[in-house]
């Protein structure tokens, strides 16, 4: 049974290795294997600053999951960046699923949800800044305005303010991006022109509160002797940070668990309800004002951000190596064994295949390279930490992957869109030992596979085009036969081949007779004609590894090793046979003959080349003139013919 037909859960989510999706990932992951179902994990790794072309490949992500085929569809939408990409995901899931359809943390109509109780969420935290210490002077940096969780915890926090009976001014909340950057601008715009110092500045998330804490100490305001902060989320750094950061914990894995009961109940007939909510807790630490430092916690603490940062130094490390080594790989086979030998850096990796679509790299262009394709090639396989070797297995896209590469047992497959910029290359499909789950080289892993593909297939398209180029230099463009540059550099290798192998060469010349007389009575298009029958006769006439060539204008020239006399007959009578053929076929108002002169040449003779042709040159003109007299090139009743 194939994986298209296998129980399986659709789990779409982006960037995947972050600390929150890391959490989620492993949890649904872990579960669906629990219940028996397949995890088809759909990722991108989303934005990349302002490159367009970026972000239309990463989108190709929608295009991958058959909705219309799955158990079960899990959506973590909130955490794919472009607005547009999540439209997308959720009008196909809207218009192809008929299975329980799961949001966790983003409110989807329609859908079974799994959120926070993000319009409750800032509450403990803000009463207990407000209670306990006594807080009136507050500031706020919040998410992106559009940004929903950013929306309710807002309006959480404003709630209880206005409870409280605690006045907060407009201008004392400012407008960030949930991400680590958002500290200079946060305290810029909080801090200038106001009187005195806030007491305190809550944060949206931690990674904001990090970055204001810093800012702060860099400025040389203490926290939380001058200003107390606190973030959301409580994600591992808090407890590394100088001071630790007082933040807010969701049950993460919880609710990982609950979207993979919701669905099994669901399919299984079950109710469930439309919104289930995890509630969320305060941590108390150091920033808001509170706790004192636990040194065993703290030691712990940093000695697991110091070894995640090491991680973090080798990933980088052994990407620029990997990168250095792609770069040297001539094609697809070359490049496996980059990949095989950088595939360790993820950790517990099982199984990865490199899947590449059905276009064409030597003739066509990446603009072209757009979606996938019915047909998939699987190019790349490490099945059990083992590099299979030279794999081209053809299979329809809808399969995911061939079934015998398929796991026997329920597992977690990653799969990501390769691509380069805008153009389309195909997909990776990646799958761990136990619960893990892709990490922080995951991306870089990716992102090193996806140019150094764009490299083999830039350069595939380099050769094939400077063989187009080799070949019209030395193709004569009437006939298609070799031209004389094509004849001279066959000629001389050939020559050098004879003498080293000891075997005879013929070379034969062939000359067009009456080519003047067609041209003058009948016109140019019809000496072409007969040109391309002579050209034709020869091709036909070829036995056993012959080579013809246009020389000239009515000349032509044939060239084959371990040669005799008997085979140079042959070919002449295979040849004229042909003509004698042509001109009783063709109509035209003339006959199509040839004169024939040819040498077998000896390779111990020690005689230079040139010796060689001119004797083949000699015995053509020999015939030619023999028969001038005689020959018949314009039919009797040309002129009738002609005008017909």
């Amino acid at each position: 049974m194939n994986l298209g037909q296998k129980k399986k859960i659709a789990i779409l989510i982006s960037r995947s290795s972050a600390e929150y999706q890391y959490i989620l990932l492993s949890r649904l992951v872990a579960k669906a294997r629990e219940y028996g179902y397949y995890a088809l994990v759909y990722s991108c790794f989303g934005k990349y600053g302002n490159n367009e072309a970026y972000d239309i490949g990463e989108a190709y992500i929608t295009e991958l999951p058959d909705f219309s085929e799955m158990n079960g569809i899990i959506l973590a939408i909130d955490t794919f960046e472009t607005h547009s990409v999540a439209e997308k995901i959720l009008e196909l899931v809207r218009e192809k699923a008929t299975c329980p359809v799961v949001s966790v943390r983003r409110y989807v109509e329609g859908f079974y949800n799994i959120l926070i109780d993000d319009e409750n969420s800032m509450e403990g935290i803000t009463e207990h800044l407000i209670e306990e210490h006594g807080y009136r002077d507050f500031c706020f940096v919040n998410g992106p305005r559009e940004h929903i969780d950013a929306q309710h915890r807002l309006a959480c926090f404003l709630r209880v303010m206005e409870e409280h009976k605690v006045p907060i001014d407009p201008e004392d909340i400012y407008y960030g991006n949930f991400w680590r950057d958002a500290g200079p601008g946060a305290v810029d715009y909080l801090l200038t022109g106001r009187k005195k110092w806030p007491e305190v500045i809550v944060c949206a998330n931690d990674y904001m509160a990090i970055s204001v804490i810093n800012e702060l100490q860099s400025r040389g305001i203490r926290v939380p002797q001058d200003i107390a902060v606190t973030g959301f989320d409580d994600i591992s750094e808090t407890d590394a940070t100088v001071p630790t950061l007082t933040s807010v914990r969701v049950n993460v894995r919880e609710m990982a668990e609950r979207a993979v009961e919701a669905v099994r109940l669901l399919e299984e007939g079950e109710r469930v309800p439309v919104i289930t909510y995890i509630t969320s807790h305060v941590v108390i630490r150091e920033s808001c004002g509170c706790g004192s430092r636990n040194s065993f916690q703290f030691e712990k603490s940093v000695r697991r951000y110091f070894d995640a940062d090491q991680r973090s130094r080798t990933y980088l490390m052994q990407s620029m190596f990997m990168s250095i080594n792609a770069e040297k790989a001539k094609d697809v086979d070359e490049l496996n064994n980059v990949i095989y030998a950088f595939a360790n850096q993820n950790e517990n990796l099982r199984d990865f295949y490199v899947i590449l679509n059905d276009y064409d790299w030597r003739t066509q262009d990446p603009e072209e390279f757009k979606g996938f394709t019915p047909m998939m090639h699987l190019r790349t396989a490490i099945r059990e930490n083992r590099l299979l070797g030279h794999v081209d297995h053809v299979f329809e896209i809808s399969e995911i992957l061939p079934e015998e590469y398929v796991s026997e047992d329920p597992c977690g497959y990653y799969i990501v869109p390769l691509h380069y910029h805008d153009a389309c290359l195909g997909y990776g499909v990646m799958s761990f030992s136990g619960d893990s789950v892709p990490n922080l080289f995951f991306q870089c892993f990716i992102t090193n596979i996806c140019t150094a593909l764009e490299e083999i297939r830039s350069n595939m398209k380099k050769e094939a085009l400077i063989s187009e180029l080799q070949q019209l230099y030395v193709s004569d463009v009437l006939t298609g036969l070799a031209n004389r540059r094509g004849f001279e550099q066959k000629c001389e290798s050939m020559y050098e081949a004879a003498v080293r192998k000891r075997q005879p060469m013929a070379i034969v010349g062939i000359d067009m007779d009456g080519l003047k007389d067609i041209n003058d009575t009948f016109g140019h298009m019809y000496g072409d004609l007969a040109l391309k029958a002579i050209a034709n006769a020869m091709s036909a006439a070829c036995f056993n590894g012959e080579s013809c060539y246009r020389v000239g204008g009515d000349e032509f020239q044939m060239l084959a090793l371990d040669y005799n006399e008997d085979m140079v007959l042959e070919y002449r009578n295979r040849f004229k046979a042909f003509l004698d053929d042509y001109n009783r076929r063709s109509g035209r108002p003339y006959i199509v003959q040839a004169s024939f002169g040819y040498v077998i040449v000896d390779p111990k003779a020690g005689r230079p080349l040139g010796e060689w042709m001119t004797i083949s040159d000699n015995r053509m003109y020999e015939e030619k003139n023999a028969r001038r007299a005689t020959r018949k090139i314009i039919r009797e009743t040309s002129e009738e013919q002609n005008k017909q």
